[in-house]
């Protein structure tokens, strides 16, 4: 009797520890994602301007969680980045930081410090949390941070991937928007 109520003890035990190890795995595993529903549009934004070493940001699409349930951002990040291109993060920031208006991108040698992202008030994109329906405030907007590492060019990357939580089970899904960094455009 001794051992048979050792034996269901251990047998609950791995069980039970075999249950928590496969919830874990859950929120490790990224699953394709679909609660932005299909794109009906892209942009491809192109910066000649940009040398080795700056720093350039760019805007992520819009989002609007499609699903029937609320999601919260883990992060996003670029689809593909190539090599001579290394992403720094994302952010989220209040669109009246800017006061001349909303650069679709912007890098260190070509842009206007005033519209600098680095010099405005952000937050982390993790834990921002859209309900069913909702659509990422006006107010608000999410940029890229990238570094070019060569002189080597075009660089392109290719769509931006959120990265969320929904269920207790994590996705990423990429939607369309291009950067292409270019080879400067000839002076005349």
């Amino acid at each position: 009797m001794r051992r048979r109520a050792v034996a269901i003890v251990v047998v609950v035990v791995c069980v039970g520890v075999g249950l928590a190890l496969r919830g874990s795995d859950d929120l490790d595993r990224v699953n394709k994602g679909d609660a932005f529903g299909k794109a009906d549009g892209s942009y491809e934004i192109g910066i000649p301007t940009a040398r080795i070493n700056d720093d350039v940001w760019y805007f992520a699409p819009a989002i609007t969680n499609q699903s029937s349930e609320k999601l919260t951002l883990k992060d996003v990040e670029p689809g593909t980045l190539p090599d001579g291109l290394s992403f720094v993060g994302a952010s989220l920031f209040d669109k009246e930081a800017f006061i001349a208006g909303i650069p679709m991108s912007w890098d260190s040698s070509g842009g206007s410090a005033n519209d600098d992202p680095s010099t405005k008030p952000s937050t982390a994109v993790e834990g921002f949390t859209l309900l069913p329906g909702q659509t990422l405030p006006d107010d608000k907007i999410v940029y890229l941070r990238l570094r070019v590492t060569t002189s080597q060019r075009p660089l392109k990357s290719d769509g931006v991937r959120f990265i969320y939580q929904q269920r207790g089970r994590r996705y990423a899904q990429t939607l369309s928007a291009n950067l292409t960094i270019a080879p400067p455009t000839p002076q005349r």
